[in-house]
């Protein structure tokens, strides 16, 4: 009952979709919980840039509710591949067909989340990870808004994590680092709008209502689980020098060249 959507020769999936079951046990899962290293989280809407099939979309919804969400997709073929075949129909998400950083600049109105689905190693937008770009965002975001962003990295090689770590901070006053569970292929990497604590994640997770939804508590709960300390960083990514390629290469050539490629199967 599941579907996953794979771009060129990617060996991981940019979407998955199961009408039954509504969470992954992964990246995706942990959009949720961005707003949470908030003390009093709130989320009135959000912004996707990397919006693919739309799982962070259809999970925002179900948990939150039928806020508004812009959703920036550069191709229009991904557009309509997940509405044919994601269920891809909120009617709270709009979606913009084009860059990412582009659309985001004109977008007019804030956001309590921004999300960025866009960096898949060897494939990171250069333009995604600079200081000035993140200035953008963080202009677009309310006053107690929150930035999640998917970042790869192999089990034992963290540089692209610490260099986005370290543009970040150039931006924003907190910076967290969770790393997602079953996988050593990704981190997330969360910057706040207000000075925030990591420990907020296990203070809101004991403060969830009863009735909270369970994609939400079960999010929250590997979030917690899986936070790891923020690397000191003095690395600034600009958009007049951001070696992006060059991290991305030897990040996937130093994991192939070291010889034992088991996680890959995991």
């Amino acid at each position: 009952d599941t579907r996953w959507l794979f771009l060129n020769d990617s060996l991981v999936y940019h979407s998955i979709y199961n009408p039954n079951n509504l969470r992954t046990g992964g990246t995706f899962d942990l959009f949720l919980v961005a707003p949470y290293f908030n003390k009093q989280p709130h989320v009135a809407n959000m912004a996707l840039v990397g919006l693919a099939a739309g799982t962070v979309a259809k999970q925002y919804t179900a948990v939150y509710g039928a806020l508004p969400i812009d959703g920036i997709e550069i191709d229009p073929a991904v557009v309509d591949v997940g509405r044919r075949y994601f269920d891809m129909t909120e009617p709270n998400l709009n979606v913009i067909v084009g860059d990412g950083r582009w659309e985001l600049e004109q977008l007019p109105g804030t956001y309590s989340v921004i999300g960025v689905d866009a960096y898949r190693p060897p494939y990171i937008p250069w333009q995604l990870t600079t200081r000035e770009f993140f200035e953008t965002v963080r202009g677009h975001l309310t006053d107690d808004g929150a930035l999640a962003i998917n970042v790869g990295r192999t089990p034992s090689d963290r540089r692209l994590i610490e260099a986005l770590v370290g543009t970040l901070k150039a931006v924003f006053p907190s910076v967290h680092v969770v790393d997602v569970p079953n996988t050593g292929f990704n981190s997330m990497v969360y910057a706040t709008v207000q000075p925030t604590d990591a420990a907020a994640l296990a203070a809101n997770l004991a403060a969830l209502p009863a009735d909270a939804h369970p994609l939400l508590r079960a999010a929250l709960t590997d979030a917690v689980a899986n936070v790891q300390p923020t690397p000191a960083s003095t690395t600034i990514f600009t958009d007049d020098w951001a070696p992006v390629e060059q991290y991305a290469d030897a990040i996937v050539l130093g994991y192939f060249l070291g010889g034992d490629t088991s996680a890959l199967g995991r």
